[in-house]
C-alpha cells in the first residue's frame, strides 16, 4: 500500500503574530495622540508629541513593516495627511534600518547610548526636519522652502531630539527585550 504525502509548502507570515500586537499597540497609540490633540505647545506652530515617537519605536520594535503601518496610522488623523501619510511611515522605516543594522550591532553598551544620542540628533536634523520642511512647503505651500528652513529651526531640532532621545531611552530602559537592546539580535 503506498502512502500519498502531500507536499506542504510552510509559508513564513507577512507579519508574526507579535509584530500585528505591535502594530496595533503603537499605532492605537500614533494615532490617538495625533486625534486627541496631547502635545506640549511650543512656539507656534511647533509642538513637542509623542505620538511623532510612535513609528519610530513600532520600526525599532516589530521592524520596518511594522514602522510603515504605525506611521500610517498616525497620518490618518493628521491636520496635515498630505504630508504626513508619506512621511510617517518613512520615518518609522529608516529607523527600523537605523536600528537593527546600526545602533544594535555596537557590543559596547556605553558605545551604543553614545552613538543612539547622536543618531537620535542627526536623524532628527538632517532627515526628519527637511522631510517636513520640504513637505509643508512644497505640498501645502504653507511657506517659501528654502534649504535653510532646517538651520533656522535648529533649536527646535536640538530640544526634539533631546526629548526623542528621553522618550527612546526611558522605554529601552522599561522594555529591553522588546527592542532586543541587552541581546544585539536583530529581527
Amino acid at each position: 500500500m503506498a502512502e500519498n504525502k502531500l507536499d506542504v509548502k510552510t509559508r513564513k507570515p507577512f507579519l508574526t503574530s507579535n509584530q500585528i500586537g505591535l502594530a496595533a499597540a503603537f499605532g492605537g497609540a500614533a494615532f490617538a495622540f495625533r486625534a486627541l490633540g496631547i502635545a506640549v505647545p511650543l512656539v507656534p506652530p511647533l509642538v513637542m508629541d509623542p505620538g511623532a515617537l510612535m513609528p519610530c519605536l513600532a520600526g525599532m520594535a516589530g521592524g520596518p513593516v511594522v514602522g510603515a503601518i504605525v506611521g500610517i496610522a498616525r497620518g490618518i488623523p493628521s491636520g496635515t495627511p498630505i504630508v504626513d501619510l508619506w512621511a510617517q511611515p518613512i520615518k518609522g522605516i529608516y529607523w527600523a534600518f537605523i536600528w537593527t543594522h546600526v545602533i544594535l550591532k555596537i557590543e559596547d553598551t556605553k558605545k551604543r547610548w553614545i552613538v543612539f544620542g547622536i543618531l537620535t540628533f542627526l536623524l532628527q536634523f538632517f532627515v526628519e526636519q527637511v522631510m517636513f520642511t520640504w513637505g509643508n512647503a512644497t505640498l501645502l505651500k504653507l511657506y517659501p522652502f528654502y534649504p535653510t528652513w532646517p538651520f533656522t529651526l535648529a533649536w527646535y531640532a536640538v530640544l526634539y531630539s533631546i526629548f526623542q532621545f528621553i522618550i527612546f531611552a526611558a522605554l529601552i530602559k522599561a522594555f529591553p527585550g522588546l527592542f532586543n537592546w541587552k541581546t544585539n539580535k536583530t529581527k
